[in-house]
C-alpha cells in the first residue's frame, strides 16, 4: 500500500496527546482538501484531542462489556465520539456496508 503523505511524531516532535500531532494533520488535510474522520481506542490519548482539533471521530470501545479504562488513561472529562463500535471489525463490516 502507498501513503500519499506520512507524519511522524518524529517529524512534529511531540508525541499524542499533544495537540501539535492534530495541528499537523488538520493542516495537511487542510492544504490538500482533505476530509478527515479520526478512528481510535483510547479517549484520553485520541478523542479528547482530536474533538479539540474539530475532527469527527469513530471510538472503537474494546471495553465495551468491562467496566474501567484498561490500558488508557480515564479522560477526565466527557468525551462524545460521534460513532461507537465494539470492535474495528465491526467498524470496517459498518464501513462497507455488510
Amino acid at each position: 500500500m502507498e501513503f500519499d503523505h506520512v507524519i511522524t511524531a518524529e517529524d512534529v516532535g511531540s508525541d499524542k496527546p499533544a495537540p501539535a500531532n492534530f495541528a499537523a494533520l488538520t493542516e495537511y488535510a487542510r492544504r490538500d482538501g482533505l476530509r478527515l474522520l479520526h478512528v481510535a481506542q483510547s479517549l484520553f490519548h485520541d478523542h479528547l484531542p482530536a474533538r479539540r482539533a474539530g475532527l469527527p471521530g469513530v471510538w472503537i470501545n474494546r471495553r465495551h462489556d468491562r467496566p474501567g479504562w484498561g490500558a488508557t488513561p480515564d479522560p477526565g472529562r466527557p468525551v462524545t465520539p460521534d460513532w461507537e463500535y465494539p470492535s474495528l471489525a465491526a467498524f470496517a463490516e459498518a464501513a462497507v456496508g455488510r
